[in-house]
């Protein structure tokens, strides 16, 4: 196993127990929830299963295929992913105890506006699509690339569009400036 590989592995690995450990933490902490909606998160997940699938099979495919030479690509790709699970991690730690895996409001809610959230309203989901576009970078296929972006976006989307109306109906006012002083995930377009 080459170096590249183990890398990868080690960050596969830490991800998986990440997100293992903030589902855990969330079914600890749900007792102060006031109104969920608990649907979402297995479709979240089945667009990002579905295109790790597809992504998978169009890099075996290679019909279109990455021009860049295997390291740079790697090391570019690992960047990518590493970048975006810290910003990941780094969402879901300036929310405390208000993150969730679901989407909720819970007693005593306080809209976060600090670390990564002073520039992007969901940056949990841009750290995520971040690290998908890396994985995705790392396979060496364009299709295999554009299916982790674009399958999960609409996924984060419409996730984003309930959580977004969620938050408006329980802060009002304070949300709608907030809305309009950030961006919704991907600075500056989006």
């Amino acid at each position: 196993m080459t170096s590249v590989r183990i890398i990868w592995l080690m960050i596969g690995v830490l991800w998986m127990v990440a997100e293992i450990r903030l589902v855990r933490k969330v079914a600890k902490n749900s007792q102060d929830v006031i109104d969920a909606e608990r649907r979402s998160q297995g479709w979240l997940w089945l667009s990002v299963i579905c295109s790790i699938s597809l992504a998978l099979l169009f890099k075996s495919l290679a019909w279109l295929p990455i021009p860049m030479e295997y390291m740079s690509r790697q090391w570019l790709a690992i960047t990518l992913c590493a970048t975006g699970l810290a910003l990941r991690y780094w969402a879901v730690v300036n929310l405390g105890r208000f993150f969730s895996t679901h989407v909720l409001i819970q007693h005593q809610h306080q809209l976060i506006t600090h670390g990564p959230y002073q520039w992007i309203r969901h940056p949990a989901y841009t750290g995520l699509l971040l690290a998908l576009a890396g994985a995705g970078w790392a396979m060496g296929d364009f299709l295999a690339l554009l299916l982790l972006i674009v399958i999960p976006f609409f996924a984060f989307k419409t996730r984003i569009a309930m959580e977004e109306k969620k938050l408006i109906k329980q802060f009002g006012q304070q949300y709608l400036v907030y809305l309009h002083k950030t961006y919704k995930l991907l600075p500056p377009f989006y």
